[in-house]
C-alpha cells in the first residue's frame, strides 16, 4: 500500500488515521536524529516544511505538507537508552523514569475545574513549544501553524505514537484553546494518537473530549504503555501475557527487597491512585493483537520483550490496514516508548 493522502474534509477518518500512523513511523525512523534526509522515500508526496531541532532529552517533531497542501504535525516519543535487561532497572525505565508521572502540574488551557497533566508531559510540551526550526523559518511551532494552517481551508493532522501521542494530546489541547481565544475555527484539526499514555487527570481528558470531537485514540490491548499511568490500566498490566510470561512468577529485587513483577505493578498502581489519571473517552479504540511467540519464558527480559514487541508502531499500522515501508517496519523490538 502506498502513502495515504488524508481527506481534507475530515469525513474520511480511516484515511486520516492511515496517514497519521505512517507519519508516526517516519518520525521514529531514526532513533537519535530526524528523518528529513529520507522523508521523500518514507512518505511519497509529502515534504517536511518545519523541522524541529532535537532537544537534549530527545524530543523531536516535524510539520509535513502533502501535495494537496494539507499539513501534519508528527511528534516522536522518547528514546530511552535500553541496554541489557536487569530486573528493577528495566522496570523503572519503562514505567517510572520515562513517563515521569509521580507529580502533576496545573493545566491552564482547559475550562474544567481542576485540569492537571503529568510533570513529564509538561516538560515535553514546553520543549515542543520552544523547539527551533532547522529549516530556518525562525518560527516556533505555534507561530508556524497559525501562519500556515489557519483560514485557508487546509487540514491539520496532529499525531504521535507512545509518548509522542501523549505530547500530541497536550499540544492539541493548548492549540485548540489558542484558536478559540483568537476566534478562529478548529474544524480543520484532527488528532490521532497511537499507544499514548494518559497525559492528565479526568478534568484534562474531559476537556479534550469536549473541545475536539475529531480526535481518535488507538490502543493495542496487549500494549502496556497506553494503560499508564491510569490506576485500572496498571492493575490490568499486572495480569497481561498469561499464561506466560507470568508477572507473578517473575522476581525483582530492589535495595534488598524482593517482590514479583505483579506486586511491583500493583504497588505502583496504589501510588498513582490519587493522581486520577484518565484516558480520553471519545473515539477510543482498543484492538486485539497476537502475542509474540519469541517471548514466552518467565523472565524479566521476556516480559519486557513481549511489551516491546506489542508496543511497536507496526501493530497499529497493521490494524489500520497499512503496510509500512521495509525501512520503517523492520525496527528493534524495544525502541521508542
Amino acid at each position: 500500500m502506498g502513502t495515504i493522502t488524508p481527506n481534507t474534509s475530515n469525513s474520511d477518518q480511516l484515511a486520516n488515521a492511515q496517514a497519521a500512523v505512517q507519519l508516526c513511523a517516519a518520525a521514529s525512523a531514526t532513533s537519535t536524529s530526524n528523518p528529513i534526509n529520507e522523508f521523500g522515500t518514507l512518505m511519497p508526496g509529502w515534504k517536511i516544511v518545519w523541522n524541529g531541532k532535537q532537544t537534549i532529552d530527545c524530543n523531536y517533531a516535524f510539520v509535513a505538507q502533502n501535495s494537496n497542501g494539507d499539513y501534519a504535525l508528527a511528534i516522536r516519543g522518547s528514546v530511552p537508552p535500553f541496554g541489557s535487561y536487569n530486573d528493577w532497572d528495566v522496570f523503572a525505565n519503562w514505567v517510572l523514569e520515562d513517563l515521569d508521572v509521580l507529580t502533576m502540574s496545573q493545566w491552564s488551557f482547559a475550562s474544567t475545574p481542576k485540569p492537571l497533566i503529568s510533570t513529564g508531559a509538561s516538560i515535553a510540551f514546553a520543549n515542543l513549544l520552544f523547539m527551533t526550526d532547522t529549516l530556518g523559518s525562525n518560527q516556533f511551532i505555534t507561530d508556524f501553524l497559525l501562519a500556515n494552517t489557519v483560514g485557508n481551508g487546509k487540514q491539520l493532522i496532529i499525531t504521535g505514537h507512545s509518548l509522542g501521542g501523549n505530547i500530541a494530546s497536550v499540544f492539541t489541547s493548548y492549540y485548540v484553546e489558542i484558536l478559540k481565544k483568537k476566534g478562529q475555527s478548529t474544524n480543520n484539526i484532527s488528532l490521532y494518537t497511537f499507544a499514548a499514555p494518559a497525559a492528565g487527570n479526568a478534568d484534562f481528558a474531559t476537556d479534550l473530549d469536549a473541545k475536539l470531537p475529531t480526535a481518535w485514540h488507538y490502543e493495542n490491548v496487549n500494549d502496556l504503555v497506553p494503560k499508564f499511568p491510569v490506576f485500572g490500566g496498571i492493575v490490568l498490566t499486572s495480569l497481561m501475557y498469561l499464561p506466560q510470561p507470568e508477572a507473578a512468577d517473575i522476581n525483582l529485587s530492589y535495595k534488598g527487597h524482593d517482590m514479583s513483577l505483579r506486586e511491583a505493578f500493583l504497588l505502583l498502581a496504589g501510588v498513582l491512585l490519587t493522581q486520577g489519571y484518565q484516558q480520553p473517552v471519545n473515539n477510543y479504540t482498543v484492538f486485539n493483537n497476537e502475542l509474540d511467540p519469541k517471548f514466552e519464558s518467565n523472565t524479566v527480559s521476556a516480559w519486557f520483550g513481549q511489551a516491546g514487541s506489542q508496543h511497536q508502531i507496526t501493530n497499529y499500522a497493521k490494524y489500520l490496514g497499512v503496510k509500512l515501508p521495509v525501512s520503517l517496519a523492520k525496527k528493534p523490538l524495544v525502541e521508542t516508548v
